[in-house]
């Protein structure tokens, strides 16, 4: 029961992460589907691990994604940058429960037509010091790349150095490290004028800097250094299609390209692993390498190895003990290394996603590139995480860029 409801779940992100956020004609559900969302997400917010729950109940706890079992909710933390949220469906009435990044989100609810954010509480409007309020914390995050803990100091004097909590202590920053995945950073208030330092995912510091209105992510600079990066002109002519999906990005009709075929990716794995005769128990690995950490490390914002990562580890799964269809196995996880990522429009254009620069664990995926979807921008890579760069920055491991004909040797 755990695996299939977990694995609906992940289904329906797969489901979520191939529409598109906009649509012309809402369907007469969209406005309440969004509205549903909101609730579940606020109801989330006061759960905890410790909630009483009825078996096969999904929610979100702290951000990770979370299943009763017994009467206990089991929690699955979401990929890098990704946190756990109720959104609404598309084509049919309700919600899902997944993981996305939290600007995501809030664009899906707002998509529907319901206004405040995820917990549909957010201000509708603007304050007059919002916007001032974001480009503070990004001069902040700015200044706080300069410093370092031997930086001079003024007693009392809060900083972010090095992704730790730092307060001047007799003319000397003393440096406290965040917990976790979280680093420091300033943050816009939300009700009043001001900043406040505090450790948080980069995913949503961003966000939250975004929603005051500022542009350029967390220091300013961003949209500045995705408009100076600059494709070789050998990617030019491979660009014809990105180039006319950038102009129609910019006017707020296309803001990603996805896929609709990431449920059957996570199908495929799932349906050998349970057949496998091997350890379907220890670290739920089809589900887990299937529609929880396997589709999360196909969205645009996951980490450049996270899904070479999870190939390796369904390779690890498939020589296992008990396995009887090794083969099948590793052919699955060598076409999961290849299959393409989503891509999401970063400041009016839309980037190719970022090759793995590691080597992987397993010899069968030596030499395995992860294909590009069409119509992303080949001279151009990036994520929100890291920013636009040209293609001259990334290619496979092993591999170098020739600008000359805008391919990796």
């Amino acid at each position: 029961m755990y695996f299939t409801n977990a694995l609906i779940a992940s289904f329906s992100l797969a489901a979520l992460v191939s529409a598109g956020p906009l649509v012309e004609r809402r369907a007469a559900f969209t406005l309440q589907n969004g509205k549903d969302a909101q609730a579940l997400n606020a109801k989330f917010k006061g759960l905890s691990a410790s909630s009483p729950c009825t078996d096969g109940e999904n929610a979100c706890i702290n951000g990770a994604f979370a299943q009763c079992a017994n009467g206990k909710f089991v929690t699955t933390p979401c990929a890098g940058g990704l946190t756990c949220v109720a959104l609404p469906l598309v084509n049919s009435k309700g919600t899902s429960i997944t993981c996305d990044t939290e600007a995501d989100a809030k664009t899906r609810i707002a998509a529907s037509g319901a206004t405040g954010g995820l917990f549909g509480r957010d201000l509708e409007e603007r304050a007059e010091f919002t916007l001032a309020n974001g480009q503070d914390a990004q001069a902040l995050n700015a200044k706080f790349q300069t410093l370092s803990a031997s930086s001079s100091c003024t007693d009392g004097e809060n900083a972010c150095v090095n992704g730790a909590f730092a307060q001047c202590v007799g003319g000397q920053f003393q440096t406290t490290p965040c917990a976790g995945a979280t680093q420091c950073f300033a943050l816009p208030l939300v009700n009043s004028r001001g900043t406040s330092l505090t450790c948080d995912t980069q995913a949503d510091a961003e966000a939250r800097i975004a929603q005051t209105g500022a542009t350029g992510g967390l220091n300013g600079k961003r949209s500045l250094e995705a408009r100076a990066a600059t494709a070789p002109p050998a990617c030019a002519a491979k660009g014809k299609r990105s180039d006319r999906l950038t102009r129609r990005s910019e006017s707020g009709i296309a803001k990603r390209i996805a896929q609709n075929d990431l449920g059957a990716v996570a199908q495929s794995w799932q349906d050998l692993c349970l057949k496998s005769g091997g350890d379907t128990q220890t670290g739920d690995p089809c589900v887990q390498l299937a529609g929880i950490n396997g589709i999360n490390a196909l969205l645009a914002n996951s980490d450049p190895c996270a899904q070479q990562d999870n190939a390796d580890a369904m390779i690890d799964f498939a020589k296992s003990n008990g396995v009887t269809n090794k083969d099948a196995l590793i052919a699955n996880a060598v076409s999961y290394a290849k299959h393409p990522r989503n891509a999401l429009n970063i400041d009016g254009t839309v980037p190719s996603t970022p090759f793995c620069q590691k080597a992987p664990k397993n010899a069968e995926l030596k030499g395995v590139t992860r294909a590009q979807l069409d119509g992303v921008n080949p001279g151009l890579f990036g994520s929100p995480a890291l920013g636009v760069f040209a293609f001259a920055r990334t290619c496979p491991f092993g591999k170098t860029p020739d600008v000359s004909t805008c391919s990796c040797k």
